[in-house]
């Protein structure tokens, strides 16, 4: 394994800033981690952030990026903003002197993208996943093989949802256009989960619970405040292939995974959960707002499935919508196995679940059948 990252085209939308945070911030965090007084090492990190972030009128800037340009911006700012929170809940510091860390330019900072971007408001899976420049020019928090390991993780779920999005537009060409071949369609879809279960496979065989250990604790919970850390559970286009082929039975057999999507919808990429509640309430113009059928006072919006399309379906058809049902559980199987194996163990905190809930019952939501031991 390596211990640099070719960045073969840098993206600093925010000039000196963004320099920070891709060049610098690794090497602060791992001062800040080997110091004896680490608590005065985030002192010096507070003072460098507050720099950093004076430099200029970061504020008109962020307003005038085009969009791709903005969104990176925004990774920018939630992984510094991030970092400064997990440093000092590190170094045992208390939340006034943790929002000291921040400063007053890098929260203003931060207000403005949610201003511009509506989003929960701290490091995200949109961030850490999809919109980091990861084949680039990676944002990680971590040097030497420990930041390799971590660009490949972001790397092995960008191709992740690269699969997953050809399955879902193979899966929307079946359920909407009116002459599409079905058996194609749906061959497609397969082959896509076949293959976002082959980089999960991987994980799972791989990966480094060393490694993963030293850049997991940045993806935790924000240490001083009631939100959840950036989490493969928030990825809106399992969601959308889980809808698009078993939205019916799901609701039937698991209604608290669309109980939850509704409740944590603030953690998704916007965007995207946006068009997939569009499809579960296609008469609700508030997107987002918990449909009456969640409720039990209509029947589930089976349109928003293939299931209109396949439900009568025979031979071949039915036996291609089987196995991608079978592949999409193959596929969540997958994920519950990986986090498991690298997640849930004495002294580690759980990433993107609530103090309430059971690991292994988020994890398993998207099962039709009992998850196995």
């Amino acid at each position: 394994m390596a211990d640099t990252i070719d960045r073969k085209q840098r993206k600093r939308p925010l000039g000196l800033f963004s320099d920070f945070v891709v060049d610098q911030l690794p090497h602060r965090i791992a001062e800040i981690k080997c110091s004896e007084r680490p608590s005065e090492a985030v002192k010096v990190l507070r003072g460098i952030i507050n720099e950093v972030a004076a430099e200029m009128d970061y504020d008109a800037l962020l307003l005038s990026l085009p969009q791709p340009d903005f969104e990176v911006a925004k990774t920018d700012i939630q992984y510094l903003l991030n970092s400064a929170y997990q440093l000092s809940a590190f170094a045992g510091l208390h939340p006034w002197d943790a929002e000291q860390t921040v400063g007053v330019v890098l929260n203003r900072l931060a207000r403005l993208t949610c201003e511009r971007q509506p989003s929960i408001g701290v490091l995200s899976y949109e961030d850490m996943i999809l919109t980091n420049p990861v084949q680039s020019d990676p944002r990680v928090y971590c040097l030497g093989a420990a930041g390799v390991e971590e660009r490949d993780f972001c790397l092995g779920h960008q191709l992740i949802e690269t699969e997953l999005q050809s399955a879902i537009e193979a899966l929307l060409e079946l359920r909407d256009v009116a002459d599409a071949d079905a058996g194609q369609c749906l061959s497609r879809c397969l082959e896509r989960l076949k293959s976002a279960n082959c980089v999960l496979t991987r994980f799972y065989e791989h990966m480094s619970p060393d490694l993963f250990g030293q850049f997991r604790v940045f993806y935790g919970k924000n240490p001083y405040k009631n939100t959840l850390g950036p989490s493969g559970r928030f990825s809106a286009r399992v969601v959308a292939v889980s809808v698009l082929l078993i939205g019916e039975e799901l609701y039937r057999q698991r209604p608290q995974f669309y109980k939850d999507l509704y409740r944590l919808s603030e953690y998704y990429p916007h965007g995207y959960i946006r068009e997939v509640f569009g499809w579960l309430s296609p008469d609700n113009e508030s997107a987002g707002v918990k449909p009456d059928w969640l409720e039990g006072k209509m029947n589930f919006p089976t349109s928003a499935t293939i299931s209109p399309v396949t439900e009568h379906s025979c031979g071949e058809i039915a036996k291609l919508r089987a196995s991608c049902v079978c592949a999409l559980d193959r596929f969540t199987r997958m994920h519950r196995c990986a986090a498991l194996k690298y997640t849930v163990g004495p002294g580690r905190s759980i990433v993107g679940v609530e103090a309430s809930e059971s690991v292994e019952a988020v994890l398993s939501q998207r099962l039709l059948t009992p998850a196995r031991p």
